[in-house]
């Protein structure tokens, strides 16, 4: 009979390939936080990447051109009447000598400024209308969800002209308003399924039970945990604003025609929609670009935030 060899380690413990022990190995395991895994996901949604990599682009080029390099959007000069691409003018000049590349990093800077604050207006009043009738339910949902239902069935587009022509036209305060106040309907019903769905949740009920009112409730509980949605309405809200901007000066109804945005750069190169369609070409690409770019990027921080998504382990 093979005599039993003496255990020189401690009782419990397992010996895995290298002789090494199973705790010794667990040790080695690294302990990601959730923001850690929320950017692991968003780096594999790589549409997401590039639509950030796009809007920091168009950013930075509508910051530093028209601030940083001295080149004035609205200077003209004759002896450049539509002259071809140079270094400083990469996209020509049009009929008045205006350079083509620092009029459009202009426009986009203003038509992402509108965008950009109008989207904080639609948040807000989402997120309020939202997180009530989600958390509130029952007649207090009733009420404000037959609200969205009258907003929605209301021509948007019409309610905002009749706002920006009786307030002013070309008043960038108006149209940022107009465009806020009459857009707000999806994000709240985005916070209101959220809401519904999380009012019933184990950490909802242990905070009621001890003692948490309920705007803590709200603000300190819920609110956290609905961000997806939150960020998907903000994405859409971005891409729905910049292009309202631009219909409605398009349209003649928005940005005053002297000042630089994309859709003033639409209303005034639809003449050489034949003669030199490359003047229409880049406005309108820059508008495609934010597009899709913002509703990419939504996309993938919604992925990234949603702790129910799952990482498979390499």
């Amino acid at each position: 009979m093979d005599r039993t060899e003496p255990v020189d380690r401690p009782i419990g413990t397992t010996t895995v390939a290298g002789g090494r022990d199973a705790e010794d190995e667990v040790d080695l395991i690294p302990i990601r936080t959730y923001w850690q895994l929320a950017r692991q996901r968003f780096i594999q949604h790589r549409l997401a990447v590039i639509a950030l990599f796009t809007l920091l682009v168009l950013v930075s080029i509508a910051i530093v051109v028209p601030t940083f390099t001295g080149l004035e959007y609205r200077l003209t000069d004759l002896t450049e009447r539509n002259a071809g691409p140079t270094l400083t003018a990469p996209l020509g000049h049009d009929e008045l000598g205006v350079n083509l590349f620092v009029r459009l990093a202009k426009a986009t800077q203003t038509s992402l400024i509108i965008g950009g604050a109008a989207v904080m207006i639609i948040v807000g009043i989402g997120t309020f209308v939202g997180s009530i009738a989600g958390y509130a339910g029952g007649w207090v949902d009733n009420l404000l969800m037959r609200l969205v239902d009258i907003v929605l069935s209301l021509p948007v587009l019409f309610i905002i002209l009749m706002i920006v022509s009786f307030f002013g036209g070309g008043d960038v305060r108006v149209i940022i308003i107009a465009i806020g106040i009459t857009g707000w309907t999806l994000a709240a019903r985005l916070i209101r399924a959220e809401f519904l769905a999380l009012r019933g949740a184990d950490f909802v009920q242990a905070a009621k039970a001890l003692g948490a009112g309920h705007r803590r409730i709200i603000t300190r509980h819920i609110l956290p945990s609905a961000m997806a949605p939150l960020v998907v309405a903000a994405a859409l809200g971005v891409a729905d604003s910049v292009v309202t901007e631009a219909a409605l000066s398009f349209l003649g109804f928005g940005i005053s025609a002297t000042e630089a945005s994309l859709g003033t750069m639409l209303n005034k190169f639809s003449i050489y929609f034949y003669s030199a369609p490359e003047r229409i070409l880049y406005p309108s690409l820059v508008l495609v670009l934010i597009v899709l770019s913002a509703s990419f990027l939504g996309d993938g921080i919604r992925d990234a935030l949603d702790p129910r998504q799952r990482i498979a382990s390499k």
